[in-house]
């Protein structure tokens, strides 16, 4: 009783309500000298008994812990339940209390939950480890098992380092590093190497956690990722080069009806040479019958002549120019090329009465970089459509405007008509490829133009119905960016 009431003044009386709780009060012997507690009751009395005699070997091995200090509590195995057991030394100095707190339950608990975690981590669709701060594996589910090849008793002896191929080992440990460092690392890519030998793409992401001092790995294999985006990528590639083939063809046929146009140009361009010079050969008939010819006069003949050959081979040189394909971008006028396209066609242009004026301001900087020849096709083609519009649509006194501007870094050109416009519902297909509304039409002729001004000179190119007629608005840089 004397030992109780001990207790019962101690501030540690409190501990012996405690429910689950047992008091064991002991002296220097380590005699049990009172048992309190109402728990105790579940227990056979073990008063009188040394404390080495009531429990097993191993549990009073880590109670010596306890008398000796060198632990402040512990848990142990006994009568099939699991004790949290604390010391402390009552008022009397030859007294000692051991407070044992069963804890069964709340094991139970946290195993039950650990199993409902593995669970978890074994049902997961990617591999989940967990490493100390060297990278060596203590935790790997089922998934990055089976992913990598090893078991885990054969894990235990490797590292997220040494499952990387070579290329990849240093990589790995500076991720690692720098997990630890920053806190994570996120989508960390990289080649594993499996038991078997077989080269895996990885996508990793590591976490540190501080509490415990090692990192949680993610692990998801990309391998089939990969392999669907070189796949990918070819089917891109190999499209891109259809397209190109789709596109060089579409060029071939626009230059091809460019040439149909062009000839019937070129025939228009020498039919006036070609009747004077026909003229002049006659007459060289009546001249020869002459006694005598001045010298005068024909040296004037023969200039008259070579005038009329120069023309047409100086038209022949237009055209020639304007079917040579330009690979590389150069610097040209605006102005010039423009006036080069309207010449090339300025005879059918002069046989349909259609005047061509051209607006632009004086010392304006109209030079840009791009491809001349292909510009050039892009006005014919406007050109052409004005002046086909004006024709099928006999207008009078039909014309052609084109007004040059230059805004900042760029260059404004307008060009437009009073051709009749074009049908509203025809409006937003007109840049199609093959979509025509003329009876000969091959509809490739303004999705080329479309093509070269947006895509090659980075520009771009509109219309759209003005007045009483259509206009076309084309944006270039000077410049590059």
């Amino acid at each position: 009783m004397e030992s109780y009431l001990l207790l019962k003044n101690s501030n540690l009386a409190y501990l012996k309500s405690i429910p689950k709780t047992i008091v064991l009060v002991f002296n220097l012997e380590e005699r049990v000298v009172e048992t309190l507690g109402k728990y105790s009751k579940n227990f056979p009395s073990v008063n009188n008994k040394q404390l080495k005699d009531i429990f097993s070997k191993t549990s009073y091995l880590e109670i010596k812990k306890l008398l000796e200090n060198k632990k402040e509590d512990i848990i142990i195995d006994w009568k099939e339940y699991k004790f949290e057991i604390s010391i402390s030394k009552l008022e009397k100095d030859n007294l000692k209390a051991l407070f044992l707190f069963d804890i069964t339950k709340y094991l139970n608990i946290e195993y039950s939950k650990e199993q409902e975690l593995q669970a978890v981590f074994d049902l997961a669709a990617n591999g989940i480890s967990i490493l100390d701060k060297k990278g060596m594996f203590l935790y790997a589910n089922n998934f990055f098992q089976k992913m990598m090849g090893y078991t885990m008793e054969e894990l235990y002896k490797e590292s997220c380092i040494s499952l990387s191929s070579d290329e990849y080992k240093k990589p790995s440990e500076m991720a690692i590093n720098a997990a630890i460092k920053k806190g994570n690392v996120v989508n960390f890519r990289k080649v594993c190497i499996s038991k078997s030998g077989e080269y895996m793409n990885a996508s990793m992401s590591l976490s540190y956690l501080e509490m415990t001092d090692t990192i949680v790995m993610i692990t998801s294999d990309i391998t089939d990722d990969i392999k669907y985006q070189e796949e990918l990528k070819k089917q891109v590639e190999l499209e891109v080069s259809k397209r190109t083939q789709q596109y060089e063809i579409m060029c071939h046929q626009s230059r091809l009806a460019a040439m149909g146009e062009m000839i019937d140009s070129i025939a228009h361009q020498w039919r006036q040479p070609l009747n004077g010079l026909g003229l002049m050969v006659q007459g060289l008939r009546h001249i020869s019958n002459e006694q005598k010819i001045q010298k005068e006069f024909l040296i004037e003949f023969e200039e008259e002549m070579m005038e009329k050959v120069s023309y047409m081979t100086h038209t022949i040189d237009d055209f020639s120019d304007f079917f040579r394909i330009t690979k590389k971008k150069e610097m040209f006028d605006i102005l010039s090329n423009i006036k080069d396209a309207i010449r090339l066609i300025d005879a059918q242009l002069s046989i349909n009465k259609i005047t061509v004026c051209i607006n632009v301001k004086e010392n304006e900087d109209l030079n840009i970089l791009g491809f001349s020849n292909e510009f050039r096709q892009v006005i014919m083609n406007m050109l052409s459509n004005s002046m086909m519009a004006i024709v099928d649509n006999k207008i009078k006194n039909g014309f052609v405007k084109i007004n040059i501007e230059s805004l900042d870094n760029k260059l404004k050109i307008e060009i437009f008509d009073n051709g009749g416009g074009i049908e509203e519902k025809n409006l937003p297909k007109i840049f199609d490829p093959y979509f025509t509304t003329k009876e000969k039409g091959s509809g490739i002729g303004l999705y080329m133009s479309k093509m070269i001004i947006e895509h090659h000179m980075k520009g771009s190119l509109d219309v759209k119905n003005y007045k009483e007629g259509t206009m076309f608005c084309i944006f270039l840089k000077k410049k590059e960016v």
